[in-house]
């Protein structure tokens, strides 16, 4: 197997010197099961000050922990010692670790048997903890004693699900069984980490896979426990054969792998139990759910430390996501396209494609497609859609004799209504005559000065 020509390089040097190298982890994981390889880790003998010593640009990364980040034509690598991780405190981090001269004792501490093969700098395999067993069987199993696994390092149970939907692999039973043991633990585990492998989950191949696991783990109620009332809620809806939870999912893998994408297909029903109603003759209804459910998506995606930019985007999927209900005309469809943005429309048409998936009835599917029409139609037009793409503002209404206040923006609505709906109305000489016709006629301004 050919190895990357940097990763020889670092191998071949430590080597060189008398140090055992060997590249380790997901790259070798991802290698043998034909993947993209996205990091590279190598685990050696060689101590910290030895790499600092071999190799030309260094950075101290993490010195205390074995770790220094070798430079190589400007990519960076982490080459670190092997160790012994001590005591456990916090259910994060070691208090401390010893450095070993021996590659099993490095790989007993790892989570993952498959995250514990090593590959020489000429491509050979070296497993002494048969991870590569696991692989072929296509099996996530912690090393050694689970339960110290996870005691360890709590994250490392999603990490499990993460892999387990990310490889399509299934979780060995006593590993699975510790994670339902331990899931409290992962109340220890920073905000920051767990939305890391949250992301992961979601932009896996079926990251259904992954949400259902941590709902069966009992993860999910430490997590997201907004979303556990969702789980078997009957929708009583002719249009719906699943609980809320299960179309959620549904949506989700029908959805393209985008971050802000998957996370309003995640909870864009989230508030349904709360908004069931139930009408004579026993059909739910959840009136008011898209806004609803837009607001705690918010709340929830604050409390796990996205960006501002994140909770704005998928509120905007979320609180105009029923488009197939639409039957408007232009006008309407430019304040649609003005209230999710231009550039949020691909998505929202992705999330309501999936949502019609998810249901028992597709006949929605159809007035679907003519929003969308509509919607690209007047988009490829570059139709002035707000205040900011109008060929006048308030300046100009000012030089016709009007005064600072309220009639400024008065009239500028006005005006924009004209321009939504006759675009070709959008120039600053129809729109001056607009203003003094409307100022004249309306607001009783005699005669308005020329400009």
């Amino acid at each position: 197997m050919k190895i990357n020509e940097d990763i020889y390089h670092i191998l071949d040097t430590l080597n060189q010197k008398g140090f055992e190298a060997y590249l380790v982890g997901g790259a070798v994981r991802n290698y043998l099961l034909g993947l993209k390889v996205n990091d590279y880790d190598i685990t050696t003998n060689a101590l910290p000050s030895d790499m600092i010593s071999l190799f030309d640009k260094t950075i101290l990364t993490g010195v205390d922990y074995g770790t220094v980040t070798v430079i190589i034509n400007h990519q960076m690598y982490e080459v670190t010692t092997y160790r012994m991780d001590q005591e456990y405190l916090d259910n994060r981090r070691p208090s401390y670790v010893k450095f070993s001269k021996e590659l099993e004792e490095d790989l007993i501490r790892r989570d993952f048997t498959i995250n514990a093969i090593c590959m020489d700098k000429n491509g050979a395999i070296v497993d002494p903890i048969n991870g590569l067993e696991d692989i072929v069987k296509r099996i996530i199993r912690a090393i050694g004693n689970p339960e110290t696994r996870f005691r360890e390092d709590a994250l490392r149970m999603i990490r499990a699900i993460r892999f387990m939907a990310d490889l399509d692999f299934s979780i060995e039973k006593h590993t699975l069984d510790s994670i339902k043991a331990n899931s409290e633990k992962i109340k220890y585990i920073s905000t920051e980490r767990i939305r890391i492998e949250l992301n992961k989950i979601l932009l896996s191949k079926v990251p259904s896979k992954g949400m259902f696991q941590l709902a069966q783990s009992g993860l999910l109620q430490y997590i997201i426990p907004e979303l556990i009332p969702c789980i078997g809620f009957e929708q009583k809806s002719s249009y719906h054969d699943m609980d809320v939870f299960s179309h959620l999912m549904k949506v989700m893998d029908n959805t393209y792998p985008k971050v802000e994408l998957r996370l309003a297909a995640l909870f864009h029903d989230i508030t349904k139990p709360a908004c069931l109603s139930v009408d004579e003759k026993g059909e739910g209804h959840f009136y008011g759910h898209h806004i609803t459910s837009a607001d705690m998506s918010s709340e929830i995606l604050r409390r796990l430390k996205y960006s501002n930019d994140v909770i704005q985007k998928v509120w905007r999927l979320i609180r105009y996501h029923p488009l197939k209900e639409m039957n408007i005309g232009e006008k309407g469809v430019k304040r649609f396209i003005e209230n999710v943005g231009r550039e949020n429309l691909n998505d929202i048409f992705n999330l309501n494609y999936a949502d019609i998936i998810g249901k028992s009835h597709k006949e929605g599917i159809g007035r679907l497609r003519n929003m969308e029409q509509k919607t690209m139609e007047i988009v490829n037009r570059k139709d002035p859609l707000n205040l900011r793409e109008m060929e006048i503002d308030g300046k100009a209404l000012k030089r016709l004799g009007i005064k600072e206040g309220p009639i400024i923006g008065e009239l500028l609505d006005r005006l924009l209504a004209i321009v939504l709906e006759y675009p070709s109305e959008n120039t600053e000489e129809k729109l001056i005559a607009h203003a003094r016709n409307i100022l004249e006629n309306e607001y009783k301004m005699k005669r308005p000065p020329q400009i």
